[in-house]
């Protein structure tokens, strides 16, 4: 009589798994991949339009970041940003860095930049001894106003 009852039971349960089993082998996650994979290629095959440039200079009190932001595309380009950030590598696997500051006070406006056209810029940051704190950087140009906050083109400062 128990039998009985536990064979729906077990049929029931077998069922699940084999679907749970079918799910897992199923393309569907090899199509999610193939789509992911083909939108970053899409995305990296439009090509860059800016190119930034970036140097460092530091005393133990002030760390000065300057280079050049320009318009390698054909088109003038408008309403940018210059901003950066300072990371800290914290030697972990997984997620190795942490943001320690974001210039959004001192990030820089672009109303337009021309095509060919090069613009200078300089962060100067007090108070951050750049190499006893093993601090890393990135500066990027984003177009903030954008449905996506696009960023153009972004270069790792040492």
């Amino acid at each position: 009589m128990k039998n009985k009852r536990l064979f729906p039971l077990l049929l029931l349960f077998a069922l699940l798994i084999a679907c749970i089993l079918i799910s897992f082998a199923s393309p569907r996650a090899t199509d999610y991949e193939a789509v992911l994979k083909a939108k970053i290629e899409a995305q990296l095959a439009r090509g860059a339009k800016i190119v930034i440039t970036a140097t460092r200079s530091s005393t133990t009190t002030t760390t000065t970041i300057s280079g050049t932001v320009t318009n390698v595309s054909s088109s003038t380009l408008s309403d940018l940003v210059i901003n950066g950030m300072i990371i800290k590598n914290r030697g972990e696997t997984g997620f190795n860095y942490s943001v320690l500051d974001i210039f959004n006070e001192d990030k820089i406006p672009i109303n337009t930049l021309a095509p060919d056209a090069t613009l200078n810029y300089t962060f100067t940051l007090e108070d951050i001894n750049w190499v006893a704190n093993q601090l890393h950087g990135v500066i990027f140009v984003q177009a903030p106003n954008s449905p996506e906050k696009e960023v153009l083109q972004a270069i790792y400062v040492e």
